[in-house]
């Protein structure tokens, strides 16, 4: 059985594949190795539709951005931890053009909160890191969640404790939206959005069923796509909208994600984990399905 993280990066391997047919040469590299052993541990259903969606998003990329020769490579997890989300870097004509390969599914983050992490430091939101305020707040949380893990020797589950979303996801998530408000400015959404979707240009290219989806994040100004403003401002802060345990952060210039909230383990451990989607953005926003 390949997994989800498996499945990306065999996409990653054939979007690489389609590049090699065009005549770009890969520049090998511990990634490269690790998704090519994806690619062969899946099925042929799913190696064709892989070769036909990476063939049909690197044809169009690259008449879009009229790239002729050149080479591409690989980057590992670690870059997407500091904010970096491109999976593949194709040099070509002096420029560099990034790919980010899904395979159904959008998410933009994982990130995850627990008292061990100053989110508002790490996210780049304030030099200045997490209150103090916050930090008790979540310590306590977490503290409690750490007890109950150690006290079981950790076996205690998750389903078997009383009330977990009033016990610790919408104590969580008011202290995060408090913490978002008290250091927005419009840096800080600025540096938000940068965090969540890049901080390079790049073409999302989301394989699924019947489709391939692509769009062009075009922040920087280095691809051949419309050019797309980050926000300034913080319109709204609402809870759920779609996700039984979240929050909505509405910006300004057609930004909008939403935070859900989620222990990403069946066993209790001192830590939530963020499934972060985008549920609205600028219209300006390249975007381009090829069905099949």
């Amino acid at each position: 059985m390949v997994s989800q993280v498996e499945n990306g990066k065999a996409f990653e391997w054939a979007v690489g594949l389609a590049l090699i047919g065009k005549g770009f040469s890969l520049i090998p590299n511990d990634s490269s190795a690790q998704n090519r052993k994806c690619f062969d541990k899946c099925n042929l259903a799913q190696i064709n539709l892989f070769h036909e969606n990476a063939n049909k998003a690197i044809t169009h990329i690259l008449m879009r951005e009229g790239l002729g020769y050149g080479q591409f490579r690989y980057l590992s997890d670690a870059n997407g931890q500091d904010g970096d989300v491109r999976d593949i870097v194709i040099h070509a004509d002096r420029r560099e053009v990034g790919l980010s390969c899904k395979t159904n599914h959008g998410a933009y983050k994982h990130s995850r909160l627990s008292d061990k992490i100053d989110f508002v430091k790490k996210w780049g939101l304030s030099s200045g890191g997490c209150s103090l305020e916050y930090k008790e707040i979540v310590q306590n949380i977490f503290g409690r969640l750490r007890k109950k893990r150690e006290e079981s020797h950790g076996a205690a589950l998750w389903k078997d404790q009383p009330d977990v979303p009033n016990d610790y996801y919408w104590p969580v998530l008011n202290a995060f939206e408090k913490e978002i408000r008290r250091v927005e400015s419009p840096v800080m959404c600025r540096n938000l959005v940068r965090y969540l979707v890049g901080t390079h240009d790049f073409y999302k290219v989301v394989s699924r069923k019947k489709v391939v989806e692509i769009s062009g994040f075009n922040i920087l100004n280095t691809l051949n796509v419309p050019n797309l403003k980050l926000p300034d401002k913080i319109l709204s802060i609402r809870n759920n909208n779609g996700s039984q345990f979240a929050k909505t952060i509405t910006l300004n210039l057609g930004w909008e994600f939403n935070f859900r909230i989620h222990n990403a383990s069946s066993k209790v451990e001192p830590s939530l984990k963020f499934d972060i989607t985008a549920t609205a953005l600028p219209p300006k926003l390249y975007q381009h399905h090829l069905q099949h």
